[in-house]
């Protein structure tokens, strides 16, 4: 017996090495696998960086443009004031692309390329300008190159676009990438974990059979093998536990709305601690108070549904806070209904916040023995917090992005980035099925004289009245839009100039009869004058229905304003 002791003894050590080899090759790879995540994070954040500062070149193109046309058109000051200010802003721009994307060549070549593009255009509309400046407005209007403009602006939007679709593809990449490491260190802990098992249960059997050799032992083997049952059990919980928080960090980064986030946090909340209930709080926009959103199995112990953050421990703190049914009123949260113990339960909260803020609250409550297993349940609730918190960041930023990028944020309307991508495809569907399309160009009469009487602040008012306005006195397939300032486009598949002009003859005298309530006055009424143009008959591209309904908007306002004049009529 003592040469079998020996011999167990002689492989124990080394099987007891490689575990705890294997265990700290665990933690290494595990420190690399979520360096290597950082630094794929770090840079997805940095292509959206990139394609962020390619759309605020094209805004200050479009801005130059829009200044110097404007300016043409009308001689006003105001407008020569901004084109100025608007060139250099596409200098500075420009600028600050090139330093983004300095470390890829080829995106580097197509910066420089989009930088000598938008330097050609604003030397044509110098070029204009200078004109105007020593020969009048009709030689700027008759010296406009219309071909060229379409030309450079091409050329404007096909770099960009293929920019914003390099940076797409290196953004897809990315993201594959850092789903690629996110699985490797994955499959790495779970071998790891499993091998270290192994190991550690072909020890317990060496032990146990050691003992069972030895009568003497015989009691203390049975105690071994005893002990050896719950830290299988244990690790095969914990095991499972890890499975479903692994499986749920897989499926959260695929939901798209908050219902799919908070039903998915619930089943496995549910699958992680059996019998638990509890609630979902999220911060209002206004930062004063949590509201529920979602409750979730028979409450053990109940908790309101809004809270202020003093009303938690965890708000508080920033950090996870429990109370047993045991516990005294000072540790118990405000918001927990103190006044009715339960013994036997315990209540979990955790603070869900992402980059420092405070999004939400996640409170859990179950029995004690549920949650009673050192720190295991506690920790795996405490990470998918921390993943809850991100995934609902990472929403609202989305959505946040997506209104952004279609809506004007003061009138709610479409914007003008909107409205070009759609105009097109609308005009190719009606020109597909030979239907008509009518293009309105909408400005508010004496906008500015407006403004310069009652302050930008009622301007404001007045335009995001007059959006509202435009938003329910169309069709469900009309697409209003602001165009820029005061101007306002809306674009009507599939009708005809007549049904257009009494369209559009409906909205003048609904603006013509619309008051603004600012600082407790009543302001206004005031005009509209609208130019149309309608597909096929003024005009076959976007742009030439675009200019002709411009150009008739600005001799409705020129033969007297309040008026709905169409150019096939002007």
């Amino acid at each position: 017996m003592p040469a079998s002791r020996s011999r167990l003894s002689t492989y124990r050590i080394p099987a007891f090495a490689i575990a705890v080899a294997m265990l700290l090759g665990v933690g290494v790879a595990s420190v690399y696998g979520v360096t290597t995540l950082r630094q794929s994070n770090a840079w997805i954040e940095h292509t959206y960086e990139v394609i962020n500062r390619i759309e605020v070149v094209e805004r200050a193109i479009r801005g130059a443009e829009a200044s110097a046309r404007a300016y043409r058109l009308t001689s006003h000051p105001e407008f020569r004031s901004q084109y100025l200010a608007a060139v250099p802003e596409v200098e500075r721009a420009t600028g600050e692309l090139m330093m983004a994307i300095r470390d890829n060549p080829g995106q580097d070549a197509r910066a420089r390329r989009l930088r000598e593009v938008a330097r050609a255009h604003l030397a044509e509309l110098q070029r204009l300008y200078d004109l105007q400046e020593t020969q009048g407005d009709a030689a700027a209007r008759l010296g406009t190159d219309a071909a060229l403009t379409l030309r450079q602006w091409g050329e404007i939007d096909a770099t960009g676009s293929e920019m914003r679709r390099e940076e797409q593809r290196l953004l897809e990449a990315r993201k594959a990438r850092s789903a690629t490491y996110a699985d490797r260190l994955v499959a790495i802990v779970v071998l790891g974990m499993l091998l270290s098992v192994t190991l550690l249960i072909s020890l317990m059997v060496s032990v146990s059979r050691e003992n069972r050799r030895a009568r003497a032992l015989e009691q203390d083997a049975r105690g071994a093998a005893q002990e050896m049952a719950l830290s299988m059990a244990k690790v095969d919980r914990l095991s499972h536990q890890r499975h479903v928080l692994s499986r749920y960090s897989g499926l959260l980064q695929s939901c798209q709305t908050l219902e799919e986030i908070v039903q998915l946090s619930i089943e496995t909340i549910q699958r992680l601690v059996p019998g638990a209930s509890g609630r979902f709080y999220l911060m209002r926009a206004s930062q004063d108070f949590q509201e529920s959103v979602a409750v979730f199995g028979d409450a053990l112990i109940s908790s309101p549904d809004f809270l202020s953050a003093n009303d938690c421990w965890a708000l508080r703190r920033g950090q996870p806070h429990e109370i047993h049914g045991e516990d005294g009123s000072l540790m118990a949260c405000a918001h927990i209904d103190a006044g009715k113990p339960v013994p036997g339960t315990t209540a979990l909260c955790l603070p869900l916040s992402a980059q420092g803020a405070q999004i939400g609250l996640l409170h859990v409550s179950a029995a004690t023995d549920a949650l009673d297993h050192g720190e295991a349940v506690d920790e795996l609730l405490g990470q998918l917090a921390e993943q809850l918190g991100l995934a609902i960041a990472n929403l609202q930023l989305r959505e946040t992005l997506r209104t952004q990028s279609l809506r004007d944020p003061l009138t709610g309307l479409f914007n003008r980035r909107y409205l070009e991508e759609n105009l097109a495809r609308e005009l190719t569907r009606c020109e597909r099925r030979g239907l008509p399309l009518s293009v309105l160009m909408l400005d508010v009469d004496h906008f500015k004289r407006f403004n310069d009487t009652h302050g930008h602040a009622a301007g404001d008012a007045l335009l995001s009245q007059v959006g509202r306005l435009l938003e329910v006195g169309v069709r469900s397939e009309d697409i209003p839009c602001r165009y820029g300032g005061e101007e306002f486009t809306i674009v009507m598949p599939e009708l005809d100039a007549a049904g257009a002009c009494a369209r559009a003859e409906q909205i003048r005298r609904e603006v013509e009869r619309t008051t603004v309530q600012h600082l407790g006055q009543t302001l206004g009424p005031v005009t509209m004058s609208i130019g149309i143009a309608t597909y096929p008959a003024d005009g076959d591209t976007p742009a030439v229905l675009l200019q002709m309904a411009d150009a008739t908007l600005y001799r409705a306002k020129a033969e007297g304003r309040n008026r709905v004049l169409h150019a096939s009529h002007a």
